[in-house]
């Protein structure tokens, strides 16, 4: 058989140096991980994708990435009994970095994200001080939020439904989407955190997919009546400006059960419900789930 590679030569070969090279480069090329690690969704910021790995691979991020107050050390994200995982990127984001492991290697990566076009809206009306809060009231809206916050630290199943339905299935309209750069009284502020379904007071709210309660406040400074759902795998979902909450906590639903009706409760100009998806405390776009039309 003819070989692919030929050498030319004017003196005796050493077979011991060319064999000891060989070996070598067989040793390298084998040693070196070829990861199994796959991504089933495209890695766009603000958007919750989904992956796979091996039972041998093991995938970690910064702890300070999943926004839940623990900062130092890595955290593995635990994939479920198919090897399928999620993982959330924020808005913003442009590259996403992860540690991935096996039996004998180690290696951080990087990946390129890609961008999104987000809106910009101006909302007017809203009273001076649930725009620029006083110290009091301020310090309570800290307080709601790490209270959130704290709860996104734990997830209790490792089976997330992929299929989820609207939460409100007779809304009228979208009246603001995730990411919107908002100008609330001519104040800039952040990325819009959720998707807004406008209702008429009164109108049903379901369970987009199954899990368990595990957070109901009638009174939340900025948005009202709140309920929020751990759906596992770090997903949770919260729903803002209730007039009527019909759940417990750690009641589990199941999906289309119902969690309470449309409100106006918090700071809202008109009745509708905020929407909001997290992984752990990585915001994501709600509308990447829901079967919008």
């Amino acid at each position: 058989m003819k070989s692919n590679y030929i050498v030319y030569t004017s003196q005796k070969c050493n077979y011991f140096v060319i064999t000891k090279l060989l070996l070598y480069y067989i040793v390298i090329t084998f040693s070196l991980p070829v990861w199994a690690l796959t991504f089933d969704t495209p890695l766009i910021e603000g958007s919750l994708i989904w992956g796979r790995l091996t039972p041998e691979e093991h995938l970690f991020v910064e702890q300070s990435y999943l926004n839940i107050g623990k900062e130092n050390g890595l955290f593995e994200i635990i994939p479920d009994k198919t090897g399928r995982f999620v993982l959330g990127i924020p808005q913003d984001a442009t590259k996403l970095s992860l540690v991935i492991t096996d039996a004998t290697h180690s290696k951080t990566k990087e990946f390129s994200v890609s961008a999104r076009q987000w809106d910009e809206e101006v909302v007017t009306g809203l009273p001076p001080k649930k725009v620029n809060p006083n110290p009091s009231d301020q310090a309570r809206i800290t307080a709601e939020a790490l209270e959130m916050r704290h709860l996104r630290q734990n997830s209790a199943f490792q089976n997330l439904s992929e299929k989820w339905i609207l939460p409100v299935p007779s809304f009228r309209r979208i009246s603001s989407r995730f990411g919107s750069r908002r100008i609330l009284n001519n104040v800039k502020k952040q990325g819009h955190s959720g998707t807004d379904f406008a209702a008429p007071i009164g109108t049903p709210v379901v369970a987009p997919a199954a899990g368990r309660v595990v957070y109901v406040n009638p009174d939340v400074f900025l948005t009202g009546k709140t309920v929020m759902i751990d759906h596992g795998q770090g997903v949770f979902s919260s729903y803002s400006h209730l007039n009527e909450i019909k759940v417990k906590l750690n009641q589990y639903l199941n999906q289309g059960d119902p969690i309470g009706t449309v409100g106006q409760t918090g700071r809202s100009t008109g009745p509708h419900l905020h929407f909001t998806v997290t992984w752990y405390g990585v915001r994501v776009n709600p509308e990447d789930l829901l079967p919008l039309p």
